[in-house]
Formats: structure tokens, C-alpha cells, sequence
């Protein structure tokens, strides 16, 4: 009796020592961060005949995200002049050339509005004397203003001619940049985009015809000019030679 009892003590001391002695441990281990969630939303591309599965997702696309291009802003600095906006940008031929007006037929237009300025298809366009930089028949690409002071569209060929000084002259100095260099979308040009030539020569270059007239004319006016100095000189000759005879007819009256 005595030894179980015994027993029972040495089986209770270990029991009680494995719970004193036992070594603590305390769960601290480092949870790694989420990685970062793109806010940014991807925009689905269909890459040929995208159907959805079993589940309903759309297979056979590619996602992707389409950045923003800031460089392709373009911020104007306060002070600097803007171009004025025209009114509509249009394909056509033109068919008719009536002073400083131009007829076209509108064949498709680009950019703006036609209403109230176009009638069967056809529109006039006022250029002033840039009329006879146009050829009847030709395709163009035309930028066109409006107006305020008469019921046609306005437009040019000549690109405006910088003012010596730049805005000194003007008086643009109050601006709060580098003033960028817009082209005017107010103009007519072919329809590749090319530009107008307006050249005194161009005409000229144009026309073979022309060019053998212009230099017959020149030969022409040199032979006539020096004919006229000829001729000139022969006369004056003859007017003194004729003079002289007289004075010496005089002499010989008078001696007599």
C-alpha cells in the first residue's frame, strides 16, 4: 500500500514539473504585406471572335491597361495669340473660280458643320486674290472660317507672313511662356497635305508654253531696246549733220 501510494506522489511531481518547466513559446512571426492592388481598371482588347465558357468568362481576349500620354497636351500659356477655329474642314473639287470666290464640291467633310453653308453639295469659299494659286478640277483639303461680315466661308493658301520683331510689335509680352508654333488650320492645301506652291515662278514651271512665250518676250524686248538705241543715235546724227550744213549755207549767204 505503501509503494503504490508512493507511485502515485512520483507520478504526480513529474506532472507537475513537465507544466513548471515546460518552455513558453509565443507565435510572432512577421505576416509579409499584401502586394499592392492596381486601381487602375484594364480595358478589355478583342483579339478575333471572343466567346464566353462554361463559366461565362470571356476567352480568346488579351487585357490590358491604356496609359494616358500627357505629352500629347498641348497647353497654350496665357498671353500667347490661338488660332481661330474653323468652321468646317472639308474635301472637295473645285469646280468654278468667280474673282475672289471658289465653288466647291464637298466630297466629305472632316471636321466641323456644313449647315447653312453648304447647298447640293457645292460650297463657296471667299480666298481674295489667292484665287489664282487654284486649279478647276483638283481635289483640295479646305479649312474654312466663318464669316462675320458676309454669308461665305473664308479661307487662304498663303500661310500669314511673320511681323519683323515677332510680338514685340504686337505688343505680347505679358505671357507667361514659350508661345508655342500652331499652324493655321484655316487654310487650303492639297489633298495629300501638301502645301500650295505660291511662288511667282510657279505658274511658269507649270506651263512649257508659257516659258518659251516669257523668254521670246525677252529676247524680244532686248532687240527692241537696243533697235530704239540705234535708231535714236542715227537720228541724233543726222540732226546735227543737218544743223551744221545750215550754219555753213548761212556763212556762205552771208559772204556772199
Amino acid at each position: 500500500m505503501f509503494v503504490r501510494t508512493r507511485m502515485v506522489f512520483a507520478s504526480a511531481a513529474i506532472v507537475m514539473s513537465s507544466f513548471l518547466f515546460t518552455p513558453t513559446f509565443s507565435v510572432g512571426a512577421t505576416v509579409p504585406p499584401a502586394p499592392p492592388v492596381d486601381t487602375v481598371a484594364p480595358v478589355i482588347v478583342a483579339t478575333g471572335d471572343s466567346v464566353p465558357d462554361e463559366q461565362g468568362v470571356i476567352t480568346g481576349v488579351v487585357e490590358t491597361t491604356l496609359p494616358i500620354n500627357s505629352s500629347a497636351e498641348t497647353t497654350i500659356p496665357a498671353g500667347c495669340a490661338i488660332p481661330i477655329a474653323p468652321q468646317m474642314v472639308f474635301v472637295g473639287e473645285l469646280l468654278s473660280i468667280a474673282d475672289t470666290t471658289a465653288t466647291f464640291r464637298v466630297i466629305q467633310v472632316r471636321a466641323g458643320t456644313a449647315s447653312g453653308y453648304i447647298n447640293n453639295d457645292t460650297v463657296e469659299v471667299r480666298y481674295g486674290q489667292d484665287t489664282k494659286f487654284l486649279d478647276k478640277g483638283t481635289h483640295y483639303i479646305v479649312g474654312a472660317a466663318s464669316d462675320p461680315f458676309s454669308p461665305l466661308l473664308v479661307s487662304k493658301v498663303r500661310e500669314n507672313a511673320p511681323l519683323f520683331g515677332g510680338d514685340a510689335v504686337v505688343g505680347i509680352n505679358g505671357a507667361t511662356g514659350v508661345c508655342p508654333n500652331l499652324e493655321d488650320p484655316v487654310r487650303t492645301l492639297f489633298e495629300n497635305g501638301t502645301s500650295i506652291d505660291t511662288g511667282v515662278l510657279g505658274p511658269l514651271l507649270d506651263n512649257k508654253l508659257l516659258i518659251v512665250l516669257s523668254v521670246l518676250i525677252a529676247i524680244a524686248v532686248v532687240v527692241g531696246g537696243l533697235f530704239v538705241l540705234v535708231m535714236s543715235r542715227q537720228v541724233s546724227r543726222q540732226a546735227s549733220k543737218g544743223m551744221r550744213q545750215r550754219r555753213a549755207r548761212k556763212e556762205r549767204t552771208r559772204r556772199d
